[in-house]
């Protein structure tokens, strides 16, 4: 483990880039002692050639990041806040919930910017080429780790696997000790994991995210489906994922991707591996999660994420996340 203090200034950026790759911009200033960051970064090398990296932060100053490395995986998943990303000129909004799996070249760099005023926490889980070797033992798995893939894949996180890394991000975020100050019987109710069981849920977060990060993306490509129909197709998935809240009809999405209804169906289909309206409700209910953790009433939540009428979105969201919204609400 390591890297983990109060506030993070840009001396401290700059070494975290040297170490792993990554120039940073601050905007128009380079003062050494500029404060970026306030809360926690935990870095752990779970395996030889896997790093994982927790934060939990409040972005003090709007800042940028620029891949320098070759990286044949690399995941980032939001649980809170907002970051825009961009690679080979495509542009993407990830809010909670989202996720995504990267291929870095030298030729191909991953550009992030975080901007100011929000809690972030995310988790990032990088694989060196060793790391992908000693993974691809088992043919089955080599099979998908070499599978041809773009080199920027954008899923939503499931619903069962939220817990599970807010879990992960907490126990990573508290002291290794226990204040002695605190009553017995809670320590007895919450007992510490060893340094071994850590070691062990870690390594089963990683896999979790290779697995999903993975399964979403095609082992071969689609060949009937054109370069020019291909980028149509993700215009009308950015649509979607960048106003939920409209009201979108098929007739409206076909004449964006310039297909008929009954193709574009097909095509978004066979291209993304979900209907093109399964796609907007995962990605509305991400939403009004997010809206909801935030401290945003379940009526407006609704009504953000494209509902006019909070008893069918109960309904949806209670069937996605196990919760009514009321509950969520509550606890923020």
């Amino acid at each position: 483990m390591g890297l983990s203090k109060a506030t993070f200034t840009v001396k401290d950026f700059v070494g975290f880039g040297q170490r792993h790759g990554i120039d940073y911009v601050f905007g128009d200033t380079d003062a050494e002692d500029l404060s970026i960051l306030k809360g926690r970064v935990v870095e752990a090398q779970v395996r030889p050639g896997w790093q994982l990296t927790f934060s939990d932060v409040d972005v003090l100053h709007s800042y940028a990041s620029s891949s320098t490395r070759t990286a044949p995986l690399f995941i980032c998943v939001v649980l809170e806040g907002v970051i825009d990303v961009a690679i080979d000129q495509r542009q993407h909004r990830l809010s909670a919930g989202s996720a995504l799996s990267a291929r870095l070249a030298e030729q191909v760099a991953l550009c992030v910017h975080q901007a100011a005023g929000q809690r972030l926490r995310t988790l990032n889980l990088s694989l060196d080429q060793s790391a992908i070797a000693a993974l691809g033992d088992h043919p089955e798995v080599a099979a998908l780790l070499h599978a041809e893939r773009p080199d920027l894949h954008i899923w939503p996180l499931p619903g069962f696997l939220t817990p599970v890394l807010e879990q992960a991000v907490q126990l990573q975020s508290q002291p290794r000790s226990q204040p002695q100050s605190q009553p017995r019987s809670q320590l007895q109710s919450q007992p510490r994991p060893s340094a071994g069981q850590r070691q062990l849920m870690l390594e089963a977060i990683c896999l979790q995210l290779l697995s999903h990060g993975l399964a979403f993306v095609p082992h071969q490509r689609d060949s009937s489906l054109s370069p020019t129909e291909r980028k149509r197709l993700e215009d009308v998935r950015r649509h979607l994922h960048e106003d939920p809240a409209h009201a979108w009809s098929l007739e409206e999405l076909a004449t964006l991707a310039s297909m008929s209804s009954s193709s574009l169906r097909t095509k978004f289909q066979r291209c993304f591996a979900t209907s093109l309206f399964d796609y907007l409700r995962e990605r509305r209910l991400l939403l009004a999660h997010e809206l909801l953790s935030q401290g945003t009433s379940v009526q407006q939540a609704a009504f953000a994420c494209g509902y006019g009428h909070t008893s069918n979105f109960s309904t949806a969201f209670r069937r996605r996340f196990g919760i009514p919204p009321s509950a969520l609400a509550q606890r923020a």
